[in-house]
């Protein structure tokens, strides 16, 4: 659905527009030059990472669809500036509270910040998340339009309202496609650098960026996440490729993924001693 559309059709229902808008534009400039305070707060503001207020999102109620500096960004999707959402009232610290309390990951000392004024972070956990999971992850937003994947999107919150995050949060373990392509990137390198024989060899008969794709699948399946966990996974597959190979992969029944690792590692160790 057009955004032009969306929007129409909110305001019609009785519902108030906002914008939530990321990056430095003329666009972003004018749209919070015309606003007061209530109009438009920092999604930082006030929160762990209150340094980064003045540069970071801002969230912005719309009155007016045909306002230039909106129609300025709505003609760009492909920058990926934010998304817009609709409100029962103009309680934009609703908004802003909900979103402070879902905005840093992971354990102390090693938090992150999720990016959900992102339309691309939006737009993959909404695909993912099942509809009765939407409303802790959406709040006070009764719907939502963004760009993802060249077209414009929308969704609904079935039970809009002010939720407490869940533990665990379902939208932290949807895989981000940009880590995911990282991540093959950087192990095709280090085997190149480091297994250069190995993987020309593998070349004469496989692709082998479809032969590495279908072992992270496997990593995937089996929780097997760390670094060590990858290596020697990705190193051992390689050479069964190209030579034989007498490990037995496959998790017991029930067996945890730490302990499908110790004992595929401590049967590699002991097949190592036999043939030295």
């Amino acid at each position: 659905m057009a955004p032009g559309q969306w929007m129409a059709q909110q305001q019609q229902a009785g519902r108030r527009l906002c914008l939530v808008l990321e990056g430095s534009s003329d666009a972003r400039l004018s749209l919070i030059a015309s606003r007061n305070l209530a109009q438009c707060l920092s999604v930082y503001g006030g929160s762990a990472v209150a340094a980064l207020a003045a540069a970071g999102p801002v969230i912005l109620l719309v009155e007016q669809l045909g306002e230039p500096a909106l129609v300025s960004l709505l003609e760009q999707p492909q920058a990926n500036w934010g998304w817009l959402g609709s409100l029962p009232d103009t309680d934009l610290g609703g908004v802003i509270e909900h979103w402070h309390a879902r905005m840093l990951v992971g354990p102390p000392g090693k938090q992150a910040l999720y990016r959900f004024h992102d339309n691309r972070t939006l737009a993959r956990a909404l695909a993912c998340l099942p509809v009765a999971q939407r409303p802790a992850y959406l709040g006070p937003l009764i719907s939502v339009c963004y760009w993802y994947e060249d077209q414009w999107c929308s969704a609904s919150n079935p039970a809009p309202g002010h939720y407490p995050v869940p533990d665990p949060a379902p939208w932290l373990s949807i895989p981000n496609p940009q880590v995911s392509a990282i991540l093959h990137a950087n192990i095709l390198r280090y085997l190149l650098a480091e297994h250069s024989e190995d993987l020309a060899a593998l070349a004469e008969f496989q692709d082998p960026r479809v032969w590495l794709a279908q072992v992270l699948e496997q990593a995937r399946t089996w929780q097997w996440r760390g670094a060590q966990q990858l290596e020697f996974l990705v190193v051992r597959r390689l050479e069964e490729a190209t030579g034989a190979s007498v490990i037995r992969w496959q998790p017991l029944a029930g067996e945890a993924p730490g302990d499908h690792f110790a004992r595929v590692l401590a049967q590699w160790h002991t097949l190592r001693e036999k043939h030295e």
